[in-house]
């Protein structure tokens, strides 16, 4: 196991309007505060479209990936990750879930394009470059 202190944190709540995306919006965000890295602990809301990744059973390791895309009412369980500089660019990584229609669940890793339904909220915290 490998821990890291965090030092000088910022707290930061976001909301994405109808139709944002997400992806896009968490590295605006990113730029727009001068952050090195931040770190996305809860989120709720409702999505417009998802893209889940996930894990195919019984493969080889690494496993193979296959994607589900959802363009429906899909209400937020949770999404997580991390934003972050590398190699000149900025990079997110979220996983969660969503439900839709009460009764199916989609989760995994979140790929690029999901998008705000009705409103997203997120709570982060940042560190300064």
């Amino acid at each position: 196991m490998r821990s890291v202190e965090l030092k000088q944190p910022q707290w930061y709540k976001l909301r994405f309007e109808p139709g944002e995306d997400i992806f896009q919006g968490l590295r605006d965000f990113l730029l727009e505060k001068n952050l090195e890295r931040a770190f996305v602990l809860s989120s709720i809301g409702s999505l417009e479209k998802i893209t889940c990744n996930y894990p195919v059973v019984g493969t080889k390791m690494p496993p193979d990936v296959k994607s589900r895309t959802v363009e429906d009412f899909l209400e937020i369980n949770g999404i997580s990750g991390e934003i972050w500089r590398e190699d000149g660019r900025i990079r997110v990584h979220l996983h969660g879930s969503v439900t839709h229609e009460v009764d199916t669940l989609y989760g995994g890793g979140i790929a690029e394009g999901a998008k705000a339904l009705v409103l997203v909220e997120m709570v982060l915290m940042g560190l300064p470059e």
